[in-house]
């Protein structure tokens, strides 16, 4: 089972993706503020779903040797792709 860490503040919104990905077969950990890299190393998640407000923590994740291969989704209300792409170097964003 693909287990994922899923960063969001806003409960409603973490509870709705939690479900969905846990349906389709995820283990999901879900966090309500930002997890730092040591966390990230401990949970040693397949994938990291975090929203714009953490584009430090997807920078600092992309910029470690252990956890860069670990892919990062941005999930967003703005389709600016590009533009979150290159702030922290993102592997996809998706749009909420």
């Amino acid at each position: 089972m693909k287990k994922l860490l899923l960063i969001e503040e806003d409960t409603d919104v973490r509870e709705m993706l939690a479900f969905a990905l846990e349906n389709n077969g995820f283990e999901v950990i879900k966090d309500k503020k930002s997890a730092s890299v040591d966390d990230v190393i401990s949970m040693k998640p397949h994938v990291v779903i975090i929203d714009p407000s953490n584009t430090k923590l997807c920078a600092d994740l992309k910029a470690n040797d252990a956890t860069n291969p670990v892919p990062v989704i941005i999930y967003s209300a703005t389709l600016n792709v590009n533009k979150i792409i290159n702030k922290c170097g993102a592997d996809a964003v998706v749009a909420k």
